[in-house]
């Protein structure tokens, strides 16, 4: 239903007028021709005549007005452009509102105060007001480290066989020092509305104790409790502490604030930190297909459980891929890391079924030597007990549960495969070898150095929602139907960046009225305008087990300090690597450092789903058919499939952290804006769509054409006013009656004024098929002193006892014969004119 505007609604009232200047005069023009006898004054004559003929019904009835036979073609046409003109005008007056609308626009820029905004939303009622602890780490895996610049003093003795003891003499100091948070809050103030490292908190978080820590004082540690699942929103929205991307992935770190007082909103625009995943799944061009068996016992049957050859086996690539990993910040590469755990997957399945063999040291026989497969071929896979595995996304971090290898090798219910696998395993493969493939992929792990090359990448194997290969509704599991099952490897960095954000708020409804309009990474001038990014540089003293780095927006001044790694560019890759094992799966954290834990916990979470995993949340869809219908739709391709990772990443990072930096400072303490910031008033105004001002336009370019055309004509002495005044007279119907009536009394020529008074009075009966002449008129006295004429009193000029005298003097034009003199009170026009 189109929107009903200020100008339909002018539009639709000029039409009513316009109708009703229509029906409105020509229902008054009938009940006057009701009311009009058939012997009136001259002057009624005239007056009804005037308003017979300028209403529609000399058209509807066809009268002589409507007949052009023996007209003049240049009076035909103007006559009909007149009616034309009439028509373009009224059409215009409708037209020409429908193109009035309010809108909203803004206005100049003003500096508001803002202030903050508390979420009513589960994400606001969920996240407990902010703790005066500080943030807090610690270091070492398999015993106490002290952590960069700490003072804590570890002392371990231990002796030739590995067995010590390991002491802390004045325990362990967990705080961040001065020179931490120093270094890694320089590259922005206070009056930024970007957030640096320390401005991200976990949204949850408990008090605890350690005798050994902090000389067992209390320390806040991250805890994790679901709060809304956002992950099918498919919008930018904003929730208590941050602005949440689920349409591209990403959360950005905002404490809420809003410039209140406007009535119909305002805009502005922020620069955010965001931390947003970035994924790539590569096709292994292999897939897991099934048919679902005659049962009504449970959900799901699998029977006939095959992997087929889609081209990944046949068509395998027959160099081992390498990667340069040697700049990561440059290039993660993290499409080439996929694609090389999908052809590890492919080389491994392929040894594993002995589709093909691997290089043989001890014969000098060469890899690939053999090739027993062929697009289509299909390969028995065990099946495993829980059926509802294979109706459901999973995410796979071992790479191997897709070949279901716990059941051991030439186990299989599947008959009618093309081949299995042999019973004794000839090429020495097992799950050891897939699981291999997510620390390859990823680059390194928790016994690599902690440093700024080694960014945090996970890798795993998805297996897609089933795809119907058959008949059938596309979400139902009916006996005997046939399903196929993608698999993709996949592979997660996950970068640091800012973007521009652009808000508008009305104030309607809370925090559900911060409306994020855009969302586009922030533009730089030149490279020295890009942000330095840092990451903590410990000359490679720490593994990355023993420590989580801290990175942040650095001062120009770290450019070149030795315990600072830099980076100038728009984003930083973040530190780490694949733990398996983080927040989600703990409900808790040993340590309060948010900013280096949640996108490792958040992302660890995406590549456990389904299967073996048990999280807090269900992210396969097996028990959400929303989430199970919109897996399926990104499942269908390897590039949308990349969408879900990002996905599940976001919603668990949504519920782990918050941003307390805004408007307002950190934490929104100030009582003023610390920023900056120009906002844009919203105000309503009148707008028009110029289309529909089209036929004004052409009616006022008639109107220059015809004024010129006046003016011309004036100039030229075609036209004036006295040529007008007496074509008036001509074509006044009661002047014309008496001009032939009563020609002494003056012909076409007299004044109005004088006719009046003259001729006004005069009756002319038209009851018959001629007019005539018939009542008093009263010549007035000024008229009758001036003459030869005698009367008496009471005399009557036409008709009565007076007797006119004869008028002999001519009055008619060429054609007509010369009038004959009156003899009585009445007097019949005949058929010839005279």
């Amino acid at each position: 239903m189109p929107e009903i505007t200020v100008g339909y609604v002018a539009g639709a009232i000029a039409a009513g007028i316009f109708l009703s200047r229509i029906y409105a005069p020509s229902v008054l023009t009938f009940i006057l021709s009701a009311i009009l006898r058939d012997k009136n004054s001259a002057a009624t004559w005239t007056v009804a005549a005037s308003a017979l003929h300028r209403s529609y019904w000399p058209s509807l009835l066809q009268s002589d007005d409507a007949k052009n036979h023996g007209v003049r073609k240049d009076i035909i046409f103007l006559t009909y452009f007149i009616t034309l003109m009439g028509g373009l005008i009224a059409f215009a007056g409708i037209v020409t509102p429908l193109g009035l609308y309010e809108t909203l626009v803004p206005t100049d820029n003003v500096e508001t105060p803002f202030q903050y905004l508390k979420d009513a939303s589960p994400f606001g009622y969920g996240t407990p007001p902010r703790s005066n602890l500080t943030f807090n780490r610690k270091c070492g895996d398999f015993g106490p480290l002290p952590c960069p610049y700490s003072n804590t003093i570890v002392v371990n003795v231990f002796d030739q066989s590995g067995n010590g003891t390991i002491d802390m003499p004045y325990g362990y100091n967990s705080s961040i020092p001065d020179i931490i948070t120093e270094i890694y809050s320089s590259g922005i103030g206070n009056d930024t509305t970007i957030s640096n490292y320390f401005d991200i908190q976990y949204r949850r978080y408990q008090q605890t104790t350690d005798p050994t820590v902090n000389n067992g004082s209390v320390f806040l540690v991250g805890t994790y409790r679901q709060m809304q699942s956002v992950a099918l929103n498919d919008a930018v929205q904003a929730v208590e502490g941050l602005i949440i991307d689920t349409v591209n992935g990403g959360v950005g770190f905002r404490n809420h604030t809003v410039p209140p007082g406007f009535k119909y909103g305002a805009s502005w625009e922020e620069d955010i930190l965001f931390v947003e995943p970035e994924t790539v799944c590569v096709d292994t061009n292999t897939t897991l297909d099934y048919r679902i068996a005659e049962s009504t016992n449970i959900s799901v049957n699998v029977l006939d459980l095959v992997i087929t050859d889609r081209g990944g086996f046949v068509n395998l690539n027959r160099s081992y891929p390498l990667i340069d990993l040697s700049d990561t910040q440059k290039n993660s590469k993290i499409y080439e890391r996929a694609w090389k755990a999908a052809w590890m997957t492919n080389w491994y399945t392929m040894l594993y079924y002995n589709i093909t063999n691997a290089f043989n040291e001890t014969s000098g026989q060469h890899a690939l030597s053999y090739l027993n497969s062929e697009v289509g071929k299909t390969f028995a896979v065990p099946t495993l007990q829980d059926h509802a595995y294979y109706d459901s996304l999973g995410m796979d971090g071992s790479f191997n549960e897709h070949l279901n290898l716990g059941h051991g090798l030439g186990s299989t219910d599947s008959p009618n495969a093309d081949a299995r696998p042999p019973k004794f395993g000839i090429q020495d493969i097992d799950s050891s070898n897939f699981t291999t493939i997510a620390l390859i992929c990823s680059g390194s792990g928790g016994a690599d150095y902690a440093n700024i090359t080694n960014t945090y990448v996970n890798c795993g194997l998805m297996r897609g929602i089933p795809q119907r290969q058959d008949e059938g509704p596309e979400m139902n599991f009916d006996s005997n139907s046939r399903w196929s099952q993608p698999i993709y490897a996949c592979a997660s960095g996950v970068k640091a960046t800012i973007k521009t954000v652009s808000f508008t708020y009305n104030g309607t409804s809370g925090l559900q009225s911060l409306n994020i309009t855009s969302l586009k990474d922030k533009e730089y001038p030149n490279e020295e305008s890009k942000p330095l990014w840092g990451v903590e540089d410990t000359g490679n003293g720490y593994f990355q087990s023993d420590m989580k780095l801290i990175w942040g927006l650095v001062s120009d001044d770290y450019d070149n300090n030795q315990n600072v790694s830099v980076v100038r560019q728009e984003s930083l890759y973040l530190p780490g690597y694949r733990n398996g094992f983080g927040l989600l799966s703990s409900q808790f954290t040993l340590q309060n450092l948010p900013g280096s834990e949640f996108y490792q916990n958040a992302m660890d979470t995406s590549y456990d789903v389904g299967g073996s995993s048990s999280p807090p949340i269900d992210y396969s869809g097996g028990n959400n058919m929303a989430m199970w219908a919109r897996w399926r739709e990104l499942s269908a391709s390897p590039k949308t499939a990349a969408m879900i990772p990002n996905l599940i990443f976001t919603d668990s990072a949504a519920a782990t952290v918050v941003g307390t930096k805004g408007v307002l400072g950190p934490g929104n303490a100030a009582q003023r804006n610390l920023v900056a910031l120009p906002v844009t008033p919203t105000e309503r105004r009148i707008r028009y769509r110029w289309p529909f001002a089209i036929p004004a336009f052409i009616v006022v370019l008639m109107l220059i054409l015809m004024s010129i055309a006046g003016i011309l004509t004036l100039i030229f002495g075609h036209g004036s006013l006295a040529k007008m005044r007496a074509h008036l007279y001509q074509s006044s119907t009661g002047r014309i009656f008496t001009t032939f009536l009563h020609p002494e009394q003056g012909g076409l020529r007299v004044r109005s004024k004088d006719w009046s008074k003259l001729m006004g009075t005069a009756v002319v009966d038209l009851s018959g098929d001629y007019p005539l002449g018939a009542g008093p008129m009263q010549e007035p006295e000024k008229c009758r002193s001036g003459s030869d004429e005698v009367s008496a009193e009471g005399e009557q000029f036409l008709g009565g006892a007076g007797q006119a005298s004869p008028r002999q003097d001519y009055v008619g034009v060429q054609g007509f014969g010369q009038p004959q003199p009156y003899t009585g009170v009445q007097y019949t026009v005949p058929p010839g004119g005279k």
